[in-house]
């Protein structure tokens, strides 16, 4: 149990996540079939479809009507800071990966978590693949699973053994680790670029044995955080140089401890 939460009510808070990310996934689902999106560009420079802001509308809208200890705030990538102030807020990104999703690439997901903002601690994180039929859940203390298997991450594993997952290099070089991204290249012959929730998914199931991820937003790293370490893996978040981001490290234990010696972390 989480203080100031029941086993009981983080299973149901739990729930009512997965089933908000299900809701939603339906009308994403059918705007990517029909890829009629009219993208537009946010003051980021990152781009946004109406697909984005109808998911997260939904979410907002389940994740609300279905509260068991209260209304929650909820932090939503689209339409920001919602509440009063509440010790428990939401965490929602409705398109991870949108730029796959506008490219017609089947392999971005939706994420929401549940963060404890005095302890500023995640402890609930859900992620959602909608065109792969895939759910990674957990909660504090009660385990990972992808569609109800509990997932273990083994203890150890040499880095020769491991496929180690990148986001795009756009992202390293936005944070000055570039020279990361060159040492990783050095040091392994399977790095693969799997961006956003979908490679994070990967290095929960235990498929990749580790993944950094520079320049990430606070939706972006929350669920997997919660993911990974209920897996029995580790995760490791450094400031980034990109203002207001961090910088991520994750997977099996001691694969991470060996990168983050090895690289600037």
């Amino acid at each position: 149990m989480h203080e100031g939460l029941t086993d009981k009510q983080l299973t149901q808070l739990l729930q009512t996540a997965v089933d908000a990310a299900q809701v939603a996934a339906v009308p994403i689902r059918a705007y990517f079939e029909r890829q009629d999106l009219c993208v537009r560009e946010k003051s980021d420079g990152s781009p946004v479809t109406q697909a984005d802001q109808d998911g997260e509308a939904l979410i907002r809208s389940h994740l609300l009507s279905k509260a068991q200890i209260g209304p929650l705030d909820i932090l939503g990538e689209e339409e920001g800071l919602q509440g009063t102030g509440t010790r428990w807020q939401w965490i929602v990104d409705p398109i991870d990966g949108t730029r796959s999703f506008i490219h017609g690439i089947p392999l971005f997901g939706t994420i929401i978590a549940l963060l404890d903002t005095r302890d500023n601690l995640p402890v609930i994180g859900v992620i959602h693949l909608p065109m792969l039929g895939l759910t990674y859940a957990a909660a504090k203390g009660q385990g990972a699973t992808c569609q109800g298997k509990a997932l273990h991450l083994p203890e150890n594993l040499p880095i020769e053994k491991a496929i180690i997952g990148v986001g795009d290099f756009a992202q390293f070089s936005s944070a000055n680790r570039e020279a990361d991204y060159q040492h990783l290249l050095a040091m392994s012959a399977y790095v693969r670029g799997y961006t956003d929730c979908f490679g994070h998914g990967l290095v929960v199931g235990g498929a990749l044995g580790a993944m950094v991820d520079p320049a990430l937003n606070l939706w972006d790293i929350l669920a997997t955080q919660v993911l990974i370490e209920e897996a029995g893996g580790m995760v490791v978040l450094r400031p980034s140089s990109v203002s207001g981001k961090v910088d991520a490290l994750f997977g099996n234990r001691s694969l991470v401890h060996h990168l983050a010696r090895e690289l600037s972390f």
